[in-house]
This record gives C-alpha cells, structure tokens and sequence, in this order.
C-alpha cells in the first residue's frame, strides 16, 4: 500500500527515477532481526551484510578493490571498508546497504578505526610506515602521522585521547594522541602484532602477535603487560562482554583458541573454516562470528555451548578485520 501511495503521489517523475527511488526505498524497509555483520570479500571486491539474528546474507555490496577493513559508524549510518589495491575507502549507507561513495587515501588500506565521536577516520598504510586521518566531515582533508613499519590493526581507546597501532614489522605497538597526532609511546611486544581488541571496561588493549603465537595484554594507561599463548598463527581476537573469556581466531589451525582470562589457560579450542581471520563477539545474540579467509565461509558460534552451529557461504576469501558488526538500536 504504502509503495501504491507513493506511486499514485508523484505522478511527474519520470517512471525510471520513481523506480529507482522505490528501489532505495525497498532495501532501507528491510527487515532485520538482529545486528549486522559486515564481510569483506577481498577476493571478489564485495562486502556481504548478514543478520546475525537470522543468519542470512541480505545485500551483497560492491566496493573498491580488495576489501580488508571495517569500521562501524553508527551514529553516522555509514561503515567504511578499507581496499587494499584500489588505495580507497568505500563507503556505505548502513540504512540502505548501499556504497554511496569511495574516498581515495593514496596508501594500501588495510588497517581501519574511527575516533569514539566519529569525526576522524584512521587508516593504516600496509605498504609504508604512517597512518592517514580523515575528517569524516570532510573527507578531503586528510593528515598523515608517523608509525611503525607495515602498521595494519587500530583501535581508539575508550576516552577517545589515545590511538593504537600495531606494527608488524617492527613488533611493537605506537601509541599516538588523538588531538596533536604525536607518538606518545613505542611499545614492544610479540612478534607481527596484527589485530587489536579492547576490554568492555575500556582499560586492557589485546593484541594478537601472529608469528609467536601469543596475545599481549596491555594496560592503556599504565602501558604494562603480560603474554598469553594462544594457536598456531593467530589473526584475531574477541572479548566476551564480562572480560572472562577471549576468542583467539588461529589462521593456520583453523580453529578458535576459548581463553578463560582468569587464569590465562585455554580451556577449548574449537574448530572452524580454513585460515579464519576476522573475528567478533555479537553481544546481542551471544554468539561469535568468524571470517575464514580459506575457505570462503563464516563461522557462527553459540558462546553458550562454544560449539559452531552454522557455517555460512560468503564471497571469496573474506577477512573482515576490524570491528565489523553493527549493532541495531
């Protein structure tokens, strides 16, 4: 009924352009059940949204080319997906499930965050040693600051004054502010720090260090830290919603590392696709989801049992680094 109204309302427009916007219409209409998780598909240059209460793919979205990052801006409705080969950051109305453009950066956009106020848009240069800031106001105005060698995860700490980069090659961890965009502290840790998590309390930084098969925790004010070991090669890392556990994604077991933090000790490993990469704690449905890059699927696992209970076809070789779900209101 409503699209009739809206048809018999506008009888000027050209039928093609009343389509069109009924098109929009349709897909900011549709129903969703549960929080969005976005996939990048580096291999098919596309980001697939699923429902994460109906685990299903509901839009398929071209973006810019090799697809690795993702950014949630909720207040904005718009998620911001770093591409790797097309040095660009696609962006996406989260209402919709559309791009709605593409900002070029000029490096090779891997690592991708947003400031907690979500005015700037940090993105790591993989094939360089700096990171771009981007006024989300204004994309155009763009700055670049110093980090690591190959900086590729980070995060902004919870009182949105400090950012955190981890730089693979120099194994360490930049701490900059967030205001004068200055090193505030060069941190060491394991070898090939790759992905960043933070604690719901906002005070534990987690980095996963790929080559020496640990996670670092590091406190955010203090820089202190101790080392958990976790799999084989890990890509990623997700916190439960009380701080008690943390789900280490193993690229080269194919598993997920179930870490009781209490105890630092692993108490479950739980097998999922080829490679997994990407991994998040839906909060909603207490469920993690994992990006297996190998095999071209998404893992679901119930946090109740942590046993897998859904294995979900998606484009090819899919990553979704970052923090990729979307939370509905």
């Amino acid at each position: 009924m409503l699209l009739f109204f809206m048809l018999i309302t506008q009888p000027f427009k050209p039928l093609q352009a009343r389509l069109s916007g009924l098109l929009l219409l349709a897909c900011s209409l549709h129903a969703v059940a549960g929080n969005l998780a976005y996939i990048t598909n580096q291999g098919s240059d596309t980001v697939s949204v699923l429902d994460t209460q109906t685990l299903q793919i509901i839009q398929t979205i071209a973006v810019g080319k090799a697809p690795v990052g993702v950014a949630i801006a909720a207040k904005q409705q718009r998620v911001y997906i770093s591409n790797a080969n097309s040095q660009s950051v696609s962006v996406i109305n989260s209402n919709t499930q559309q791009k709605i453009e593409d900002i070029p950066v000029h490096v090779q956009a891997v690592g991708i965050a947003l400031s907690r106020d979500e005015n700037t848009l940090y993105v790591a240069d993989w094939g360089g040693e700096q990171v771009v800031a981007i006024d989300t106001a204004h994309p155009d105005r763009q700055k670049t600051f110093k980090a690591g060698k190959t900086p590729s995860g980070l995060l902004v700490s919870a009182d949105n004054k400090k950012l955190f980069i981890a730089n693979r090659d120099s194994n360490d961890v930049t701490v900059v502010d967030t205001k004068t965009l200055k090193t505030l502290a060069q941190i060491p840790v394991g070898l090939h720090p790759f992905a960043l998590s933070l604690s719901p309390d906002g005070h534990t930084l987690f980095v996963v260090n790929v080559v020496s098969n640990t996670l670092t925790l590091l406190n955010v004010d203090t820089y202190q830290s101790s080392t958990l070991k976790t799999g084989q090669h890990p890509y990623g890392v997700a916190i439960s919603p009380d701080s008690r556990w943390a789900y280490v994604s193993n690229n080269h077991a194919e598993n997920v590392s179930l870490i009781d933090l209490s105890n630092g000790k692993t108490v479950k490993t739980i097998a999922v696709g080829e490679f997994p990469e990407g991994i998040e704690y839906d909060k909603t449905t207490n469920q993690i989801i994992v990006a297996n890059w190998g095999s071209d699927t998404v893992s679901v696992i119930d946090a109740r049992t942590n046993q897998v209970t859904h294995t979900i076809a998606s484009p090819k070789l899919c990553r979704s680094f970052g923090q990729f779900i979307l939370q509905a209101k």
